[in-house]
């Protein structure tokens, strides 16, 4: 991996921050990179030379992403899996099968997602955001360590795990006495806002624990970005969250989904970023602390001090850890 430092924003596309840089011989895995800014991110580690892993919850959806990115990179070396992170069961079969593969792994985008939907739960019982977003990955995370940490002795530089969090984060710390719902009033955005948070802590927690075997983590804040995550979203939602005016008219920087998915193969790739973990990244920089929500979403940058707090990363991985032992969050 190498590349002359160049300067990157918040609207370069994802081909022209992997320009430069050779990815022959690593081993990538992407989730949820069968639509949005996970065909873009995983189009952009396919054209550096590296093999990719496209994870998605359908086969057959899957296929013609995969054959588009071949066509367009003329790396060849694309495979799907099925994965489907609302089932912890799913998820070990996953890793159980990339594991009987003997092959280590230098970078994992952690980039599948559900945003603001009804209540419900996931397979296992927790709430479909929290278990989503952030147990899915948690759990898809820890068994692809062993993994992780030889890829960084294959290669001689360190792996790199890519958390994709959100402004969203800014909406809801995590309340660690009711993570899944059970007993407070269920409000889609909050339990964006706490599983964003989530998925910015376990970059800080990930980092913490493993950076000195070889792993570290960050979180990204890709921008936003209309793609299928919004589809349970209408107009009043926007609203309400200073996004759009009363007459619909969009009040925050939006980007292209070529854009969306830049900060996430910045993350992956960069020489400047080796050896740096535990940090929030968006628009192609590292991410500064804002001063309140309202003027984070206006802005579309910046994050609050609750989404890189040591002390409550260290509480999740606890939690997150019974819950992936237990399967259950009883």
């Amino acid at each position: 991996m190498s590349s002359n430092k160049r300067e990157f924003g918040e609207h370069t596309p994802a081909l022209d921050v992997i320009e430069g840089i050779d990815l022959t011989g690593y081993e990538v895995i992407v989730t949820g990179a069968n639509s949005g800014i996970g065909v873009e991110t995983l189009r952009a580690l396919a054209k550096a030379g590296a093999r990719c892993i496209l994870c998605s919850r359908s086969i057959e959806k899957a296929q013609p992403v995969r054959d588009d990115i071949v066509k367009s990179t003329g790396n060849n070396k694309i495979e799907i899996e099925q994965l489907e992170l609302d089932s912890l069961d799913n998820v070990n079969a996953f890793v159980k099968r990339f594991l009987a593969k003997n092959r280590y792994l230098n970078i994992l985008v952690n980039n599948a997602g559900v945003m603001a939907c009804p209540q419900q739960n996931t397979k296992d019982g927790f709430e479909y955001q929290f278990g989503t977003n952030h147990l899915g990955h948690f759990a898809l995370t820890i068994g692809l360590l062993p993994s992780l940490i030889a890829g960084a002795k294959a290669v001689g530089r360190k792996s790199r795990v890519i958390s994709l969090s959100s402004i969203g984060h800014t909406l809801s710390d995590i309340d660690f006495n009711d993570i899944n719902f059970k007993n407070r009033p269920y409000v889609p955005f909050l339990s964006y806002g706490q599983a964003k948070t989530c998925n910015s802590l376990f970059a800080v927690g990930l980092n913490k624990r493993y950076a000195n075997q070889g792993v570290v983590s960050n979180a990204v804040m890709p921008g936003f970005i209309m793609t299928n995550l919004q589809q349970h979203m209408d107009e009043s939602e926007y609203e309400k969250w200073g996004m759009k005016d009363s007459q619909g008219n969009l009040l925050v920087k939006m980007k292209s989904i070529e854009a969306g998915a830049s900060t996430s193969v910045w993350a992956a790739t960069a020489p400047e970023l080796e050896g740096f973990g535990g940090l929030y990244l968006e628009n192609c920089h590292i991410g500064q602390p804002g001063t309140n929500t309202p003027e984070i979403i206006k802005n579309m940058h910046g994050y609050l001090p609750h989404a890189l707090n040591e002390e409550n990363a260290d509480k999740l991985w606890k939690i997150s850890e019974e819950f992936i032992k237990n399967k259950s969050p009883n």
